[in-house]
């Protein structure tokens, strides 16, 4: 189980790293692309570029920053709450959690299935949409297990919430 959670923390970390090395390039592709703009001589499909790196921006660094504890939490009501009843809360959110994300990972699969069968591609590069859609699947896939790590340290106990 030792290695399971350390390579959830190691794939988390991996896809992060991705999704910053997806924005910085996403940072210089606008950076020409507004220099060039200027001079009358856009980027072909650079939209494009920006678009689908903003989904992979977006899914690759979801399962990071719930590793980091970097959502908002409110906590008005559990706030007054003994620890006991605030653990069984945490308990019911994570198992309520693991199964939304992996529903949405699911869904995700299913409509890059359709996708890849219809072969809708983007219009300037003809790229694509189901990898978009894949990787998004597979992001979400590791969200649950993340989610599923913080389930299984709250049931050890080890979290202090």
């Amino acid at each position: 189980m030792k290695r399971f959670m350390a390579g959830i923390v190691t794939v988390d970390k991996s896809l992060y790293v991705m999704a910053g090395i997806v924005l910085a390039c996403m940072i210089i592709l606008t950076f020409f692309d507004v220099i060039l703009r200027n001079f009358g001589h856009p980027i072909t499909g650079s939209m494009e570029f920006i678009q689908y790196g903003g989904s992979i921006v977006f899914g690759f660094s979801i399962p990071y920053g719930t590793l980091l504890g970097a959502q908002v939490i409110v906590d008005i009501i559990t706030e007054k709450l003994s620890p006991g009843k605030k653990r069984t809360i945490n308990i019911v959110t994570r198992c309520v959690g693991v199964l939304l994300f992996l529903f949405i990972a699911y869904n995700f699969f299913m409509y890059g299935m359709d996708v890849r069968h219809t072969g809708e591609r983007t219009a300037s590069f003809k790229i694509p949409y189901y990898p978009f859609s894949f990787a998004l699947s597979l992001s979400f896939l590791l969200q649950s297990f993340t989610v599923f790590r913080d389930l299984i340290k709250t049931v050890k106990g080890a979290d202090d919430e």
